[in-house]
């Protein structure tokens, strides 16, 4: 299962509850010392890998986790142990998630890393308070750092931008493990001069440019229903950037690189299948109510959002390649009657009946390919941080209609693909008919 930053301090807060529920026993208090020492190092690892901006305010906690990490260990712990083992589990595999390099904006970065301040600050606070009262019913006085962290106010905060930082894997259901199947054949494929092949880089431009057009659909219909921010600028971005990977897709016709690519193209079955079941229905995006039936629309912006990091990894190994067509040893095949040879050469190829041959070396045929995929690869870096920039904003309410007469307000139209006509014939609301004349007395 896909899990993300967020559902690991959900579930630090369960691990809190359940150590809340149980009583420290008198011979437990060397190991609970020791224990404390692990936590303080995990909590460490935690506050060094959130991200970090000038102005941070965890200097404090630093210095007191600093000041338990440094007391030496004893392995194996004495037993028994209690649920601090438990809690310090968690935290470090949050470190583990918040390590694993995501892109974002820096106001999602900032947020991100306060809320993991705010929430380990409140975390360990409850867990000293729980140590400070176990250690007075066994009459013993608990170390200086502990009842400072006791003593602490600071109050969780459960930022939505907290999803962005996911780990994810092959078998993930859902459009999280078709993603990361989908990206291991594309870069497997691509990244093999003898696999690359012209339907493979046509596909994962493909897939790349639906991948944007889903998230485009996800954030404004979204943004339409109130469960997120306006987000017409992370959409324009991401409607820009699916119209450069169509592009992108288009090979002139005098070039082509033959071969087969059978993995990339069940793998990109796979991911299509998947973002229609969860996305549309009967050839349109689902509405509202049924879209965000199951998850949040947070959620499916997150999930979209890893699919976007996937897809700037898939665009980069494109463009490499791509780069190896036109200036390395790898080469495109040519129209031969794009190559000018001599007579006698020309008789000798028409002869043995060569339609095409390899690039000749200087004509960098494949020049034109690769400014298109850079262009993409540039246009979808600058998007994906956009859309994660919805969800450190608070979202807008919902629209209230406040006519309940007869003419109701025309909804925003949901599909960004559809055609300005078809726009224009859904926008347009029939005239009202003229008052009648009516007799006064």
């Amino acid at each position: 299962m896909s899990t993300s930053a967020l559902d690991l301090l959900i579930a630090l807060d369960g691990r809190l509850d359940d150590l809340e529920t149980t009583t420290m026993l008198p011979g437990s208090i060397p190991r609970v010392r020791q224990e404390w020492g692990g936590l303080a190092r995990a909590s460490l690892q935690l506050l060094q890998a959130r991200p970090r901006h000038p102005n941070d305010s965890a200097r404090r906690l630093e210095a007191l986790l600093n000041s338990l990490a440094a007391a030496p260990g004893e392995y194996p712990l004495p037993a028994p142990g209690t649920g601090l083992m438990a809690i310090t589990a968690t935290i470090g595999c949050t470190a583990e998630i918040m390590r694993v390099r995501t892109v974002a904006s820096p106001a999602a970065r900032e947020q991100a890393g306060d809320a993991i301040w705010a929430s380990l600050e409140g975390s360990l606070a409850r867990a000293a308070r729980w140590t400070q009262r176990g250690f007075l019913d066994a009459g013993v006085g608990p170390e200086p750092e502990i009842v400072r962290l006791a003593g602490s106010e600071a109050h969780p905060h459960r930022s939505p931008a907290l999803q962005t930082w996911r780990i994810i894997g092959p078998t993930d259901p859902g459009i999280d493990g078709a993603v990361s199947r989908w990206e291991h054949a594309a870069t497997e494929t691509i990244a093999s001069r003898r696999g690359v092949t012209q339907l493979a880089l046509q596909l994962a431009a493909a897939d790349i440019a639906l991948v944007c057009a889903s998230a485009s659909a996800v954030m404004r219909i979204g943004a339409y229903a109130g469960a997120l921010s306006d987000a017409s600028a992370a959409c324009g971005a991401l409607d820009g950037a699916g119209r450069s990977w169509r592009h992108a897709t288009r090979w002139p016709a005098e070039l082509r690189l033959g071969g087969r690519a059978t993995e990339l193209r069940q793998a990109s079955a796979d991911l299509r299948q998947h973002l229609d079941g969860t996305l549309r229905t009967r050839g349109d995006w689902k509405r509202p109510d049924d879209m965000f039936a199951e998850v949040t629309a947070e959620q499916l912006v997150a999930v979209l959002h890893s699919g976007l990091q996937s897809a700037i990894r898939v665009g980069q190994e494109a463009a490499a390649a791509f780069d190896d067509l036109a200036h390395g040893a790898s080469r495109v095949w040519l129209d031969a009657s794009q190559i000018p040879t001599p007579g006698v050469v020309q008789q000798a190829l028409d002869s043995a009946r060569y339609e095409w041959l390899p690039d000749p070396a200087g004509f960098h045929s494949a020049e034109g390919l690769l400014h298109d995929s850079a262009e993409a690869v540039a246009r979808l870096v600058h998007a994906t941080p956009l859309t994660i920039a919805a969800l450190a904003t608070p979202p807008n309410p919902p629209r209230q209609v406040d006519d309940e007469g007869p003419w109701e307000t025309v909804p925003v139209v949901l599909d960004p693909l559809r055609t300005a006509q078809e726009r224009a014939l859904l926008a347009a609301i029939a005239p009202a008919e003229p008052r009648a004349n009516t007799i006064g007395f």
